[in-house]
């Protein structure tokens, strides 16, 4: 299976709002874990579409061949980092808003300690540690939406 099977654009726009709702689901039902990681793949997608249309590219290809190009070594676009998601994005120094206003700031911190190995996770979670989470995930993609 190619790594790029499911890469491009719209692909990832629909899947942001696809595992979104999975992970309301899961939330609803007490899985939080579950609900945790699917969410965590919302700022992903998020970031991923917003490069290909800042990168004006159609696929993840495509994006990692112009960054690759633009920082002169090799990239992973395929990445699940959000932390290297936001390198390439560029805007880390744009978190903190006016007047010192640290909330976008606090929920990347929080959103970045998302890690695909939390699908291996056999323990159901905290419900307060999804709570927060979802609503750091949230805080970030408004800030993605609005700033990016």
């Amino acid at each position: 299976m190619s790594r790029y099977k499911y890469s491009g654009r719209t692909e990832l726009s629909k899947a942001l709002l696809r595992r979104k709702a999975d992970a309301q689901c899961l939330c609803n039902h007490k899985h939080w874990y579950g609900a945790m990681y699917l969410m965590g793949y919302t700022v992903e997608c998020k970031l991923k579409v917003r490069l290909m249309e800042k990168y004006d590219v159609d696929n993840l290809k495509q994006l990692e061949d112009k960054l690759q190009i633009k920082l002169k070594k090799s990239v992973d676009a395929g990445t699940h980092s959000i932390e290297y998601l936001f390198f390439f994005i560029g805007a880390r120094n744009r978190l903190i808003g006016p007047q010192g206003d640290q909330t976008y700031l606090q929920a990347f911190h929080l959103c970045q300690r998302w890690r695909t190995e939390w699908r291996y996770r056999p323990e159901e979670g905290k419900e307060n540690e999804c709570i927060q989470f979802f609503e750091a995930v949230e805080q970030l993609l408004r800030f993605i939406e609005r700033n990016i």
